[in-house]
């Protein structure tokens, strides 16, 4: 079962100046760790896994749409938390 704890806390540094492919690559990585568990990534073959997924989504234009949408829901959570927080301050 996936850990959606551990896919937010993930993406939790998610920002704009990131590229298409970093952001993809970021949401890849979250994903797997998810899924199989933070011990996947010392998979070896890992990087390369992530690269080639990362890869597909940037290339393909409905899923790159779609990880895109996914970054900016959580590039507005971040948004709207770092503005929270400064409001307590």
């Amino acid at each position: 079962m996936p850990n959606l704890e551990a896919f937010e806390e993930k993406l939790s540094n998610i920002n704009p100046s990131l590229s298409a492919k970093e952001m993809a690559e970021r949401i890849v990585i979250a994903a797997l760790e998810a899924e199989f568990g933070k011990s996947f990534t010392l998979s070896r073959g890992f990087a390369k896994m992530v690269d080639a997924l990362a890869e597909v989504l940037v290339t393909n234009p409905d899923l790159r749409r779609q990880a895109l949408s996914v970054a900016s829901v959580y590039i507005k959570k971040n948004r709207d938390h770092q503005k929270n927080l400064r409001k307590r301050t």
